[in-house]
């Protein structure tokens, strides 16, 4: 077997693994009441995303592997339009947990901001926003498949740059916040106890969500820069590249690492779980 077949079944059991985890961290989020929280929804509309990328990428591998003849023409327009979706939509999604997060230490005060409502409208806005972005990268009056320079730069930017800035915003917004918020706890004399609860709550719970924030996105980035960077330079490589092949499965690890740090961070799943587990034993 060649360098590509056994890469593109690497990539293949990848993809299928990371579908599977994420649908065993999805469904109990979406049948069982007590994870009905806005964090485990926002987090399970990431998972969905990642759900709906890998799905993509098994389409495109197993086309572009055993059906070649059969990417090309319209086809090949569509693959495009939804490989842009379904990227755009797990940076969005990771986008979104961070607009949360911020909503949920900076804003605070604001009770609408801790509802289900404000995450299923937030969540709406993220995909009706993928969508409309991703339709400049068809070729509206080109019936080709041929990517020129400023899609390839469009994708990259959307894809990766801006929702870079967007989660670089957010986190300086809320470390801002955070450091005046220990000013004012430590120049307070009246009130120094409840306010040193305050700040070890602070610390302790929604920093460390934070710090969850930045890796996931973090891994994201690492993961999909190289491919993005790669066609910007290049021609439109095929799917028979073995760099190209390299640079795919590269970001597909990132999906993977992004929905087990998902696990990771969920303590209250994996108890759930565990319980199920030694229950059955």
């Amino acid at each position: 077997m060649s360098e590509i077949g056994i890469l593109n079944i690497i990539q293949l059991i990848l993809v299928t693994f990371t579908i599977l985890l994420a649908l065993i961290y999805s469904i109990p989020i979406i049948f069982i009441r007590r994870f009905h929280t806005v964090n485990n929804i926002i987090t399970a509309n990431l998972s969905f995303a990642i759900i709906c990328c890998a799905v993509y990428w098994t389409l495109i591998l197993i086309v572009g592997f055993f059906y070649p003849v059969l990417y090309n023409g319209k086809v090949c327009i569509i693959f495009n339009y939804l490989q842009m979706v379904s990227n755009l939509q797990v940076s969005l999604a990771i986008v979104g947990a961070s607009v949360n997060r911020l909503c949920s230490i900076v804003y605070h005060t604001k009770p609408f901001l801790r509802t289900k409502k404000w995450a299923i409208i937030s969540i709406a806005t993220q995909w009706a926003v993928g969508i409309i972005l991703s339709l400049l990268n068809l070729p509206f009056n080109d019936s080709s498949c041929d990517q020129h320079l400023w899609k390839k730069i469009y994708k990259y930017v959307m894809v990766v740059i801006i929702p870079s800035i967007i989660c670089l915003v957010n986190n300086m917004m809320i470390f801002k916040y955070v450091r005046s918020s220990t000013n004012r706890i430590q120049t307070s004399l009246e009130d120094a106890k409840n306010n040193a609860h305050q700040r070890q709550h602070l610390s302790r719970r929604d920093l460390h969500l934070l710090r969850h924030m930045i890796v996931m996105f973090c891994i994201f980035v690492a993961g999909w820069s190289p491919a993005y960077l790669y066609t910007v330079f290049t021609n439109l490589p095929s799917f028979t590249s073995i760099i190209v092949s390299m640079f795919i499965l590269l970001s597909e690890l990132s999906l993977l690492a992004v929905i087990s740090d998902l696990f990771l961070y969920n303590h209250e799943l994996r108890r759930y779980f565990r319980e199920k587990i030694f229950h059955r034993h």
